[in-house]
């Protein structure tokens, strides 16, 4: 069988070895790509974005490929046409399907009815696709497929539209946090200036209320000096010493009483921080 696409000598028996080969499914859409690999199972020279797609699809991923070093140069197809009215089977990749088993709802190989079906009753797809595919169950598939691609459209857009919703009330909840921040950022701010001038009204008081007690003890200890010097002085008169004992002694139950009243201030009016 002569391949498609492919260069070959007028010695149809022989091929020379830098022929070149292109890819058949291509070939076959039209278009013309040199062939980077051959797959043995399919018999089929393919090009490498073919391949790579023969390695993904389910029903093609166990067929066996070979590279562009190992291909032949030239196949000869051993494929009967029968065989090519289906699909390899995906168990058994040399062998094509050939059965349905509504049973377990499967489709298999001859090998697959003998190791799995041999007690279900299964249809032979050469006597009932012909039948199948004029009858009502057909008609009813590419409409169930609508509804299904309709509903999961429906889904995609649900999936979006609820994407969206979170992504917006991520922002808003983003949005409050900042702000929220940004309130305690300022409550703060506002506390802290608020304190702080208090400590400072605090402390001027304080200090005032320290200086004058200084300067009350400083006057009541210049009157204690002038009240020894006039008792001691030796250049007065007994008699004035006596007067000047007896007003001492009033005097000095004055100053203890002022020094009593200034522990108090002290305690009462100095703050503690």
């Amino acid at each position: 069988m002569e391949v498609p696409g492919k260069k070959r000598d007028s010695d149809l028996d022989k091929c020379s070895a830098d022929a070149t080969v292109f890819c058949q499914p291509c070939g076959e859409g039209g278009k013309r790509a040199v062939a980077q690999g051959f797959c043995q199972t399919c018999e089929e020279y393919m090009c490498a974005p073919c391949v790579e797609y023969h390695r993904r699809l389910k029903m093609s991923r166990n067929h066996i490929l070979l590279s562009k070093d190992k291909m032949p140069s030239f196949y000869q197809s051993t494929k009967k046409s029968a065989i090519a009215d289906t699909e390899y089977c995906n168990n058994h990749p040399m062998e094509m399907i050939k059965f349905y088993c509504p049973t377990h709802g499967a489709l298999g190989c001859d090998d697959c009815v003998v190791l799995d079906h041999r007690s279900c009753k299964v249809d032979y797809i050469a006597d009932v696709a012909k039948e199948f595919v004029t009858g009502k169950e057909f008609r009813e598939l590419e409409p169930s497929i609508k509804r299904v691609e309709d509903l999961l459209s429906a889904f995609i857009s649900n999936v979006k539209e609820i994407f969206g919703d979170v992504k917006n009330q991520s922002k808003v909840e983003i949005d409050k946090l900042r702000k929220f921040r940004a309130e305690i950022n300022t409550y703060l701010d506002r506390r802290e200036k608020e304190l702080l001038d208090n400590i400072e009204k605090i402390k001027t008081e304080d200090e005032n209320v320290l200086i004058a007690l200084k300067t009350d003890c400083e006057m009541m200890k210049t009157g204690l000096d002038a009240m020894r010097k006039e008792v001691t002085s030796g250049d007065v008169s007994v008699n004035q010493q006596y007067v000047a004992a007896r007003r001492g002694r009033k005097e000095l139950r004055g100053i203890r009483d002022e020094m009593e009243k200034i522990v108090g201030r002290m305690k009462a009016e100095v703050s503690v921080y």
